[in-house]
């Protein structure tokens, strides 16, 4: 009788060791995307659904104020966002939820929204501004530069393609040789200027020919209890299916920070 109840009592041993891990990943994977725009975000919610992550998906009008069941939030408004958005994303942020946010989430039509911009410590000028004025490339491919070469985000299951000199516009502390991959037939902004150094630079941009460098194409910083993420790429649809580039969404979503 004594020796059934050690199997039975080392049987459920061996199950709960088996399935605390899952448990534990299922309380990590709800993920809400608040978008204007769904034609990319469908693409990303499939890619990231085939991972195992649960998705959530509203346009900006239906987004309610207390967005603290989410894990995470990836934020895609092209468009000048309403103050109700820009106060539950910032909420959310500073309550200890992590924000992705993706492309256009700073792009000019949020020089209107300068709350949010200092929120995530960046300055924009006019497409007139003498040094550092905002324009937009199209249709064109560039290289992805990876700066922080030691971290899980940009090296977990990445392949890189080549190795790139990067010579930054400015701050030029991210010059040196960096493995990178390309994005084809996408936009790029110019000029998204960092107000402050409380950030932590992951990826820059190289132009094909050279002439445009810039050390803002992925970067995170913490606020207050959370994080915000922000990453250049995803105008178009292509780039979430770039392999390499949905792997550094699901790496964000896996990293581990603490």
């Amino acid at each position: 009788m004594n020796q059934k109840l050690h199997t039975l009592s080392f049987k459920y041993l061996l199950v709960l060791i088996v399935f605390i891990p899952i448990s534990i990943f299922a309380q990590k994977n709800k993920v809400l995307i608040v978008s204007d725009t769904w034609p990319q975000m469908d693409v990303l919610a499939n890619g990231l659904m085939e991972h195992g992550y649960v998705i959530n998906k509203v346009n900006e009008e239906e987004i309610e104020s207390d967005l603290s069941g989410f894990d995470f939030v990836f934020m895609y408004i092209h468009k000048t966002h309403a103050p109700r958005t820009e106060r539950a994303l910032i909420d959310y942020t500073m309550n200890g939820g992590s924000l992705i946010v993706l492309h256009h989430g700073i792009s000019s039509s949020k020089m209107k929204n300068p709350q949010w911009l200092d929120f995530l410590g960046i300055e924009l000028y006019p497409r007139d501004h003498k040094q550092y004025p905002w324009k937009v490339l199209a249709n064109l491919t560039y290289s992805m530069v990876n700066l922080y070469p030691e971290h899980f985000i940009t090296s977990n299951g990445i392949k890189y393609e080549k190795v790139t000199t990067f010579n930054s516009e400015y701050d030029s502390i991210y010059d040196g040789v960096f493995s990178s991959f390309q994005l084809i037939n996408t936009e790029l902004f110019l000029n998204q200027r960092f107000k402050d150094n409380q950030r932590t630079v992951l990826f820059g941009f190289r132009t094909e020919d050279g002439s445009r460098i810039q050390p803002t194409s992925g970067w995170y910083s913490q606020k207050g209890k959370g994080m915000v993420f922000y990453y250049q790429a995803g105008h178009e649809v292509s780039d979430y299916t770039n392999p390499n580039f949905l792997k550094i969404l699901l790496n964000t979503l896996e990293w581990n920070p603490s």
